[in-house]
């Protein structure tokens, strides 16, 4: 399927090389609007792709998948402002708008909304290994994320010309998700189908680790803020700590509440009772562990803290609905 466009949405060129071809492999994907469309980077500057997937017409994404062997400067101008949700895997990137003192970094790890205006930007890719993946957001779904936010829908300068908003680290659930779409299997349509299932969940788990984390939900409930900081405190030690971590009487103390306190307000906060959250997070870095890492399961269950093997392949079928050697193989 293909729709043809009038003018490319996005064009690049090298200021120094206008006969750069990555730029040129660049501009060629984005002059129609086939599903899928790859360009190779130039053995001269490096290894790896850039692939463009148009999931249908309000929901594209980018993947990037690489090493440059030198730096190159790219300037990039847009038909019409978009809203990027961005995930950064790699190495770093950084940008700056023309005119404009201003540099922006995103770190290897990190994720951030950024509105892409129609002014000239540079974007600087330093020698080092790119990896990561870029979503095309829709005006009524940033709008619904402003709401989510606790803020009005018409605030939509929070998202000025070139700058992030939200900035955050990728947790282990978002990197399980983009590292289930990066490397999908299927082909052409059950492919579109599966990554557009993939991208509803991947906003679904941004938005709900967001909102936690601004506490935008904390009005709901019957906790005092101070409680509220106390047990998010103790959700980082937790997660700091997955493989051992503090019993619920050291947990306590170590965030200043008594422990039916913590225990009570840990689940009201989010969703889960201590030890079960334990399991749950658990669960995620061993599957991180053998898709990121490529570890077997041994190795990754003793990494997480597990010691009753048994007892974790139980939880990893319930979780996940297959046994971690099998999902190891399919790797």
């Amino acid at each position: 399927m293909m729709i043809k466009n009038a003018m490319p949405k996005f064009k690049v060129v090298n200021p120094k090389n206008e006969e750069c071809l990555i730029c040129a492999g660049l501009n060629q994907i984005y002059k129609t609007d086939f599903f899928q469309q790859e360009m190779e980077i130039p053995e001269k500057f490096g290894k790896g792709y850039c692939r463009r997937i148009i999931v249908k017409p309000s929901l594209e994404m980018f993947i990037y998948n690489g090493t440059l062997y030198e730096k190159i400067i790219m300037r990039g101008r847009q038909n019409n402002p978009q809203n990027w949700l961005v995930f950064c895997l790699g190495d770093s990137i950084q940008w700056l708008l023309e005119g404009k003192q201003q540099e922006y970094v995103v770190a290897g790890g990190e994720n951030y909304i950024m509105n892409c205006s129609q002014d000239n930007h540079l974007c600087i890719y330093n020698p080092g290994q790119f990896l990561g993946l870029s979503i095309q957001l829709d005006s009524e779904i940033i709008t619904n994320f402003i709401q989510h936010m606790g803020k009005e829908p018409t605030r939509t300068s929070i998202f000025h010309s070139g700058t992030s908003a939200y900035k955050r680290k990728n947790s282990s659930n978002v990197r399980l998700i983009l590292n289930e779409m990066i490397n999908c299997r299927y082909q052409e349509h059950v492919k579109r189908i599966y990554l557009e299932g993939k991208i509803l969940e991947l906003i679904a788990v941004y938005l709900d680790e967001t909102i936690f984390e601004t506490g935008a939900l904390h009005s709901r409930t019957k906790l005092s803020s101070s409680d509220v900081k106390s047990l998010h405190e103790a959700r980082r030690l937790i997660d700091k700590n997955l493989a051992s971590p503090p019993t619920i009487g050291k947990l306590a103390k170590l965030v200043c509440l008594n422990e039916f306190k913590l225990k009570t307000g840990f689940k009201e906060l989010f969703g889960m009772p201590v030890h079960a959250y334990i399991i749950d997070k658990r669960l995620e870095l061993v599957r991180l562990l053998m898709e990121d890492k490529k570890l077997k399961v041994s190795e990754a269950v003793l990494i997480a803290g597990y010691n009753d093997a048994s007892h974790f392949a139980e939880k990893f079928r319930k979780k996940y609905g297959i046994n971690p050697s099998a999902c190891a193989k399919r790797l």
